[in-house]
C-alpha cells in the first residue's frame, strides 16, 4: 500500500513540473502526454518492482500501457498540428488557474489507475476474459472515433460543417464511450481478486464518468457547439436524432 501512496507523489510531482515549463513556454505540448505518461510509468513500475510477470498482471499491464500509448501518441500528433489546445485559452496566462488544471490532472489520474495499481499487488494468472473482450471493443471504438474526428478536422471543411458519418452517424461523442469501457473493463478485470476495502476502487470509473458526463468532457464539447452552430438547421437535425453517448439511452 506504501507504494500507492508513494505513486500519488510522484505522480503530482511530475504533473508540477510539467505545469512550470507549460505556463513558461505558454505550450499545450506537455499537457496529454504527460497524462498518458504518468499512467505507463506507475503500471510498470508496479509490473516489474511489486510482483512476478504472472499472466494476469502482464495482461492488466498491457491494457493501461497500450491504452497510454495510443492515447498519448495521437494527442501528441494532433496538439503538433493544432498548434494548441484552446479548452485552456480561458485560464492559460493565470498562473493558479493552470496551476489547478495540473493538480485536478494529478488526482485523476492516481484514482482512475487505482484498480491497476491494486490488481498489480496481487500474484494471479487468471484472465477474466469478458473484461478482457470489453476493453477491445472500448480501445477500438475509442480509436476509431478519434482518427475519424481528427481526419475531418485535418480537411478543408466549409463554415458550419461538422462530422456526422462513422461512429458520429450514430452518437455525438463515441471516444468518450470507448474511454469509459476501457476503465470499467480494467476494474472489472481486477475484481475477482478485490478484497475488503479494495473494493472502493470503483471511484475508477465513476470518477471517468463522472469527469466526461458532467465536468468536462461532453458538457464544454455541448456548449461550445451551441454557440459554434448557433442557427445551423442541419447541425440542429443532428443533435436532435443523435443521442450523445448511447443509443437510445442518453
Amino acid at each position: 500500500m506504501t507504494a500507492i501512496f508513494i505513486s500519488f507523489i510522484l505522480i503530482t510531482t511530475v504533473n508540477v513540473l510539467a505545469y512550470i515549463w507549460a505556463y513558461k513556454n505558454q505550450s499545450d505540448h506537455l499537457t496529454d502526454i504527460s497524462y498518458s505518461a504518468c499512467f505507463i510509468a506507475v503500471v510498470s513500475y508496479f509490473l516489474l518492482f511489486e510482483g512476478s510477470l504472472s499472466m494476469g498482471r502482464v495482461i492488466l499491464s498491457l491494457m493501461v500501457i497500450l491504452w497510454g500509448l495510443r492515447l498519448g501518441g495521437f494527442l501528441f500528433y494532433r496538439i503538433h498540428n493544432m498548434g494548441r489546445d484552446i479548452r485552456f485559452d480561458t485560464f492559460r496566462d493565470s498562473k493558479s488557474g493552470f496551476l489547478n488544471f495540473w493538480l485536478l490532472q494529478s488526482i485523476s489520474i492516481w484514482i482512475i489507475a487505482l484498480p491497476a495499481m491494486i490488481g498489480l499487488t496481487k500474484e494471479w494468472n487468471e484472465i477474466n476474459l469478458p473484461a478482457l473482450i470489453l476493453w477491445i471493443i472500448g480501445m477500438t471504438i475509442e480509436s476509431i472515433a478519434d482518427w475519424q474526428k481528427f481526419s475531418f478536422r485535418s480537411k478543408h471543411q466549409p463554415i458550419g460543417a461538422f462530422i456526422d458519418y462513422g461512429l458520429y452517424k450514430y452518437i455525438r461523442h463515441p471516444n468518450y464511450l470507448g474511454e469509459i469501457l476501457v476503465w470499467v473493463s480494467i476494474f472489472w478485470f481486477v475484481t475477482p481478486y478485490l478484497n475488503s476495502l479494495e473494493w472502493l476502487t470503483i471511484i475508477s470509473p465513476i470518477w471517468v464518468i463522472v469527469l466526461l458526463l458532467w465536468i468536462s468532457g461532453i458538457p464544454l464539447i455541448e456548449l461550445t457547439n451551441v454557440e459554434k452552430y448557433k442557427g445551423n438547421t442541419k447541425f440542429e437535425a443532428y443533435v436532435k436524432r443523435t443521442y450523445r453517448l448511447i443509443p437510445g439511452i442518453y
